[in-house]
């Protein structure tokens, strides 16, 4: 059968999906990822066939990056935002409505050709409903991890359809489709935020894939201190630049004081940016995260939900300190849970992150609600073991089709 997996450009978006897309192209199904065309390359060295539909939009400059980060903390219930907290969710849908304008008619024009039995697609990529509809295929979801996912839950008293998105479908003379045929969701059950689902869900195992990179030799022994990674993505910095530089300055000051390993992983870019960083801090460029953190104690982080599920995984607990709405949730999550400390970025002096950390290192509680949190993750069904129902939710089409 042919299964094809389709996101925006962002490779945060793209890399929860690509354990399944393994898991079907290893039980002998097709499988293409389409993507705008910056997304390629990253979709090449993940070993699956990708192909460029449509054209690149500016998320940056479209979201209104300068505001991204200027607010107060989101609250848990979606009607009490403010009404900044509104306005940019309105802006950023606004944004993910152009994407999926620049994708639709090439990627209409590649599945009317390829004919796939059935569309995956990340959560807030609507070029791919669109084409579901057009060729009359089911979709099915599938979720980065996040405690709150755009559309997931039922909202009976939501607001009606965006025009925007409605026209989306009326270019092609179809119907909006509102809900897909399930939602994977590689969210732990623990993490979620409780409410029922407009699809049925397909509990999975976050399985991490962080980037190709290779194993460093130092990384074979085990540390003789504690070890404590610091990291903070890449959206982030793509999303606020320079703005992230003062904060991880701050980190990494805060930490390198304590007497333990410090491995601070970032990109090339942001490792220029940061300039001189104290002895002792062991910079990894570019390291994926799922060789580092077996060997660490400790993991402080800006509240990617990718980075917090690769350290779930691996039982590491965690501050985060967070400048953006889902890193919040994220944070939030993890405090309740006791396998992590959040701060926020206004509150993150070197004093702040220093007693943090030690309070991650000393207390044997939050070791243990990190080991259960892994726990919880490594019980969910592995992405190969979705595969069985996708053929199902894909055979029905294929029956049709006969």
């Amino acid at each position: 059968m042919r299964f094809l997996f389709t996101t925006f450009a962002w490779s945060s978006h793209y890399y929860p999906m690509v354990p399944l897309g393994w898991g079907l192209q290893a039980a002998g199904h097709e499988v293409r990822v389409a993507s705008t065309p910056s997304l390629v390359d990253a979709v090449v060295t993940t070993g699956l066939p990708a192909v460029a539909v449509g054209k690149d939009i500016d998320l940056v400059g479209r979201a209104g990056s300068g505001k991204l980060h200027d607010h107060e903390r989101w609250p848990t219930d979606r009607d009490k935002l403010s009404g900044v907290q509104q306005d940019l969710v309105k802006r950023m849908a606004h944004t993910m409505i152009e994407v999926a304008d620049a994708m639709a008619d090439d990627l209409v024009t590649f599945a009317r050709s390829w004919q796939p039995d059935l569309i995956v697609h990340e959560s807030i990529t609507f070029a791919a409903p669109v084409a579901a509809e057009v060729l009359g295929v089911p979709t099915v979801t599938h979720a980065v991890g996040m405690p709150r996912t755009p559309g997931m839950l039922v909202r009976k008293d939501g607001p009606p359809l965006s025009p925007a998105y409605v026209r989306l479908y009326q270019k092609f003379g179809v119907a909006p489709r509102t809900a897909p045929s399930a939602w994977i969701d590689p969210c732990p059950p623990s993490m979620r935020v409780p409410g029922e689902t407009t699809a049925p869900r397909l509990p999975v195992r976050y399985v991490p894939y962080n980037a190709p990179g290779a194993m460093p030799t130092w990384l074979i022994e085990p540390p003789t201190r504690p070890r404590v990674c610091i990291t903070w993505g890449t959206s982030t910095v793509r999303m606020i630049g320079d703005a992230v530089i003062g904060l991880l300055s701050q980190v990494v000051e805060a930490v390198s004081g304590l007497g333990v390993d410090v491995v601070l992983t970032v990109s090339a870019a942001t490792r220029a940016a940061l300039g001189t960083v104290p002895d002792g801090v062991r910079v990894a460029e570019s390291l994926p995260l799922h060789l580092l953190l077996p060997s660490c104690r400790a993991i402080v982080h800006q509240g990617g939900v990718g980075t917090a599920l690769t350290a779930g995984v691996y039982g590491v607990p965690q501050l985060t300190v967070t400048q953006f709405a889902d890193q919040m949730a994220v944070g939030d999550v993890l405090a309740a849970s006791g396998a992590g400390q959040h701060l926020l970025h206004d509150e993150a002096t070197v004093e702040r992150i220093t007693s943090h950390v030690v309070g991650l290192l000393d207390d044997q509680e939050c070791l243990k609600a990190a080991k259960l949190l892994q726990r919880e993750i490594v019980s969910q069904p592995a992405p190969a073991a979705l595969v069985p129902r996708l053929v199902e939710l894909a055979g029905r089409r294929a029956s049709a089709r006969a």
